[in-house]
Parts: structure tokens; sequence; C-alpha cells
């Protein structure tokens, strides 16, 4: 066997794997210091809320849980004592690192501190719209195959010498085993059966100065250097219009998810509203002529606490009310999407300091964006606020289902 010297195995120690090539340095070394290798922790992201809002608690242990989960230190802090300007302060003092907002709200703060640049203008129509048509969503009726005794080859073919492009995009009268129309009836957009003459126009986003994209960039441009936002998730709170399981279930055959479909058959629906929404030029009924244009068969008027009788009672198909008004889940409401933002987008999003705001910080909390929507936090805002969940045990099992 082939021996090896003390000075062989030391020069074998002193070839080791490159991630140790400091502390075999120090050992080959005639020094007898000894060198020791830090490892740099990642910034701890404190998080808060503010005392006494079940939304701020809620959306603050959602965004603690993620980022944990993301493999990020997170402090949480008990809820602070402070309203806007105030936390808006200590953030910049470096007392946490995070606390949730709404970029509607936050927007109007950020360009109301002294000194600060004008804010952001935006577009509002001059007259009336013009409303679409109903889109009426086609129904295709399944016949079953039939059965035949004789010979199938001679069925097959012969049932089939006549002009079968006609058949499917002519006419289909007295065919009850194909959709009579595939053709859209909006104006935006056009299909037809052959797939070889489809053809779709994709209507431009809206951009008057109102959407989450805009608002993210007004925001960022007017903060100071040491806080920076997050891009935004889809749950809002704002006022919208939304529509009961009675409503939804007359309407079964129409299109009803926007306000622009509500607006196509707004002659025959009735419209609950607080006497402000009439009132109101900016983001009232005036405005809805502006940016939608139907008139609707009538209107009622429903304070906020006689909402729920009214819904029980039937007295309208919409109500105008908060999109987390607990009343839209206890009674099965559907929110209609304001896709022309009659109303400025007041969306959920973090606060961050820049020292901790990385990319895969805010990405970790953008990932939230599809399924952190109105509706859900609505449902989970009902949990806490009527049957008295604690917010965090609530923010837990949402984040489990992620």
């Amino acid at each position: 066997m082939k021996r090896t010297t003390s000075t062989a195995r030391l020069f074998t120690r002193c070839l080791g794997p490159a991630s140790l090539a400091i502390l075999a340095m120090g050992a080959c070394s005639d020094d007898d210091t000894t060198t020791t290798s830090t490892v740099q922790l990642p910034p701890r992201i404190v998080v808060t809320s503010v005392k006494g809002d079940p939304q701020s608690e809620l959306l603050a242990a959602i965004f603690a849980r993620v980022l944990e989960d993301g493999g990020f230190r997170v402090g949480r802090r008990d809820a602070v004592d402070l309203d806007r300007a105030g936390y808006y302060q200590a953030m910049q003092d470096g007392s946490f690192q995070l606390i949730p907002e709404l970029t509607g709200d936050l927007l109007a703060f950020v360009y109301s501190q002294p000194g600060a640049e004008p804010a952001p203008t935006t577009v509002v129509p001059t007259g009336p719209a013009t409303t679409q048509a109903p889109v009426t969503i086609p129904t295709t009726t399944t016949v079953p195959p039939e059965t035949t005794t004789g010979d199938t080859t001679a069925d097959t073919t012969a049932d089939t010498t006549g002009d079968t492009t006609a058949d499917t995009t002519a006419d289909t009268t007295g065919n009850t085993s194909t959709t009579a129309d595939t053709s859209t009836t909006v104006a935006d957009t056009t299909t037809t059966a052959d797939p070889a003459s489809t053809t779709s126009t994709t209507v431009a986003p809206v951009t008057n100065g109102r959407s989450l994209a805009e608002q993210i960039v007004a925001i960022n441009a007017g903060l100071p250097d040491a806080l920076v936002v997050t891009n935004g998730v889809s749950a809002e709170d704002k006022q919208i219009i939304a529509c009961t399981a009675t409503a939804m279930a007359a309407n079964a055959e129409i299109e009803l998810t926007t306000l622009t479909n509500l607006a196509s058959i707004a002659p025959d629906i009735r419209l609950g509203a607080p006497q402000s929404f009439f009132d109101d030029e900016v983001a009232g009924l005036p405005a809805w002529e502006r940016h939608y244009g139907g008139e609707f068969d009538d209107t009622v008027t429903v304070d906020d606490d006689a909402l729920e009788a009214a819904i029980t009672d039937d007295t309208a198909d919409c109500f105008v009310m908060n999109s987390l008004n607990s009343l839209i889940t206890t009674e099965d409401l559907t929110i209609l999407e304001d896709d022309q933002l009659m109303v400025p987008t007041n969306a959920v999003i973090a606060l961050m300091a820049s020292t901790v705001a990385t990319p895969e910080a805010i990405f970790t909390i953008d990932n939230l964006v599809s399924s952190l929507t109105t509706e859900r936090l609505n449902q989970m805002l009902n949990q806490i606020v009527n049957n008295g969940a604690d917010p965090v045990v609530v923010a837990n099992a949402f984040v489990d289902t992620l």
C-alpha cells in the first residue's frame, strides 16, 4: 500500500471544494489566526396593521403568511393606533416595513401632502354614453343519436350530400341540435361559425387615469424614496352595483357580468340606491349616464340601514353599495364589474419600505392577484365581523387554499 506523507495529506486538504476555500486557506497557512465567514441574512420584514380595522388586520395577516411561506424573514407587530399620516411617517422612520393600503385612498393622500405635485387628472366623458345591445348567451340543445337499423354506410353518406356549409352558417331554422346564431351581438366582437371567416376586434383597455396600473405608476411617482407599493390584487373597496339572485336568474339568458351589460338591459331593471347616489355628479347616477348611458325602468331610494330589508322584499333588482358590504355574501348578490371605471379603482396593495421591497418580495405578494378577489375578501370579512372569527385564523385558512 502506498503511504501518503504528512506533506501530501496537507496538500490534499488544501485542494478541497471551492465553497470551503476560505477555511482551507486558513488551515494551510502558517498563521495561527482563525478566519470566520459570516452569512448575510436578508432584511426582516416587520408587518403591521391599523388597530381596530378588521380589513387591515386580515390583509396584514395574509401578507405576512405568504411572505413567510416564500422564505422571507417576517416579524409581526401588534396593530398600530395611527391614522394614515401617522403610519406613513412611522414607516419612513423605520418602525415597521409593511402595512396594507388601498390604491385610490393612498393616491389621494400622497398628492395632498405639502409640496406635492398636482394630482394626476382623470378623463371624464362629456356626453351621454351609447348603450350596447344585450349579449345573449348561446344555448345548445343536445339531441340523442338516432338508432339506425338499416345500412349505416348508406345513411351516413346520403345525409351529407347537401350543402353542409349552408346548414351551419346560413339557415339553422328547425334544427334543434345546432345553436341558431353563434355570432356575438356586441359591437366590439364578431364571431361566425366558419373558423376561416372568424374575426374579432378587441376594445382597447380603459385609459382614463382611474385604472389600477395607472394608479400604481402615479403613487410610486409621488412617494418618497423610502417607500414603494406592490402592484395590487383584484380585491377592491369601493362603490359598486350588485344584483340579487332573483334578478340574475331572471336574466340568465343575457350576459350580465359588467355595468356595460347592465346598461344594455337597464329598461328592465329597477335600481336601488341611497339618495346621495342620485345626486352625485362624480360617481352617481349623472356619472352613470356619461359612462354607461342606460336608463333604468325605475330608481328607488334605499338608505344603507334599509338595504337588507329592501333586498329581502325585492324592492329593486340591483343595488348600489360598498363592495365589502357583508350583505353581498349573506344575501348572495353578484357584483358587476365597473368596466368603464365610473368609480376610480381602489384596490388592495401593500405599502412597503424600500429597504425590503425586493422584486422577489413584491412578486410574492402580487401572486395573490387572481385569488384575493373582492368576493373572497368580502366573505372573509363577513366571517370576522359577523361571526367573530380571528383575522389570523381566517387569513391562514385562506392561504392554505392557495
